[in-house]
């Protein structure tokens, strides 16, 4: 295998930041042994190590001496696992490897499993892909008072990748339609199922908008007016809803 460089390691940490979180800078990386004073203070068991997050100087520490017992994808893998460390701690997110925000960036980034055996992390790796499982996103056509809904899912996406992968299908979609072409929800769904790899979940397929107001309110039912439209809405007829929707108080005195 190549020698393990510090050029070598910031090249890939600056493609690596680049493609997960779209940022271009990178902590300090050090190469060290057994022997260094950076790894003596830390009192660190190097046999067992490919690489540390030094959240002190927010700097990734790999080990030079187990370097040369992984391929070169090992030695990427590594250094995103600790980079993972560096970006959560940096942004004042949880970040220790028993943490579950951290093993759920793990997932994320593509590392899945590949958790150290501490059993406090396992659990946290757990807790993680259980959570991911039951993440959901949704895409949403109002047609008046009416909600149509599509749910999707992706297990290694959070909010913010749903949010980037939506902004590029929609400018994408837009600039490959034919002049007067219109764009659907479900064509933008179809999309990103293709392009990005979003299951289709069937769970959610209508709903009501029952909050009062037109979108800028504090999203709360409302009143008695807003529930008698709401029920005119439904279809109810003016002698049902007055039959069996009491007046508000103020409206008794």
């Amino acid at each position: 295998m190549p020698e393990i460089t510090i050029d070598w390691l910031q090249k890939q940490a600056k493609q690596l930041v680049k493609k997960h979180w779209s940022i271009s800078e990178i902590p300090v990386i050090l190469l060290a042994t057994r022997n260094d004073s950076i790894s003596i203070e830390r009192a660190l068991d190097w046999d067992n190590y490919g690489g540390y997050y030094c959240s002190d100087i927010k700097s990734v520490l790999m080990n030079n001496e187990n370097n040369v017992n992984y391929t070169l994808q090992g030695v990427k893998r590594i250094l995103l696992h600790e980079l993972v460390h560096w970006r959560l701690h940096v942004t004042g997110e949880e970040w220790h490897d028993s943490d579950e925000r951290f093993a759920r960036e793990l997932i994320r980034v593509g590392l899945g499993r590949r958790h150290n055996k501490d059993e406090q992390a396992q659990l946290a790796a757990a807790q993680a892909w259980k959570r991911i499982k039951s993440q959901s996103f949704e895409l949403f056509d109002r047609t008046g008072s009416e909600i149509f809904s599509i749910r999707l899912r992706h297990h290694r996406k959070d909010r913010d990748d749903f949010k980037r992968d939506l902004a590029n299908t929609l400018i994408k979609i837009h600039n490959e339609r034919e002049e007067d072409d219109s764009i659907f929800p479900g064509d933008v769904a179809h999309k990103m199922r293709e392009w990005y790899g979003y299951k289709l979940d069937p769970i959610s397929s209508y709903g009501i908008e029952i909050s009062a107001g037109d979108g800028y309110g504090d999203g709360s039912i409302g009143d008695r007016d807003d529930i008698w439209l709401l029920l005119s809405k439904l279809d109810y007829d003016y002698d049902f809803i007055e039959t069996n929707l009491k007046d508000s108080a103020s409206e008794e005195e």
